[in-house]
């Protein structure tokens, strides 16, 4: 048995919020990822859901990531390297869409998400096209929040907080596409 690291206690706290909040009926859980890699000695815990009821827009999830690096892991574990600034781990949150945006609808959406998540934080858009043997094309839209700084373990409560302003984030982007399918 070992002793379990910074990144394993918000990750088992982070889990259980989400999963909570699944049994309770408010979102559904797609998928869930807990990965190591071997190669960089790397964690990486990611849960993706979508809101269970009421859905106008079927195409969108949302998710937290959970990283730490070697780094962040050896300055906890190794007592001869302990740096107090890479305790801890990386946290992003990401909402997903699977359509094609306009760029008029991409900048609406980074704003209403940096009203729910504050101006602070750094908000991305990336969209993928995806085309198969000239078939027809899919789109893939992600928002990605960052908060450009590692989440310790004294702010492990933050994880039950990013939870609820995910969702409210899933609930913003259904309300703002029933705004637009109704004009």
């Amino acid at each position: 048995m070992f002793d379990p690291t910074a990144f394993d206690n918000m990750k088992v706290i982070l889990e259980g919020a989400v999963y909570d909040r699944d049994f309770y009926g408010d979102i559904l859980v797609i998928k869930r990822d807990d990965l190591m890699n071997l190669a960089t000695l790397s964690r990486q815990y990611s849960v993706e859901f979508e809101l269970k009821e009421p859905r106008i827009h079927k195409k969108v999830s949302g998710g937290i990531r959970l990283s730490a690096s070697l780094e962040n892991l050896s300055s906890e574990l190794l007592a001869g390297y302990s740096n107090e600034n890479s305790n801890g781990s990386t946290v992003a949150i990401f909402v997903n869409l699977l359509e094609q945006l306009t760029k008029e609808q991409a900048v609406s959406i980074l704003t209403g998400l940096a009203g729910i998540w504050g101006e602070q934080r750094s908000i991305a858009w990336t969209t993928v096209a995806t085309m198969m043997n000239t078939k027809q094309e899919s789109f893939s839209s992600t928002f990605t929040i960052s908060f450009d700084r590692l989440v310790k373990e004294d702010q492990i409560d933050d994880l039950v907080d990013m939870i609820e302003y995910l969702i409210q984030s899933l609930q913003w982007m259904e309300t703002f596409f029933k705004k637009g399918m109704n004009q």
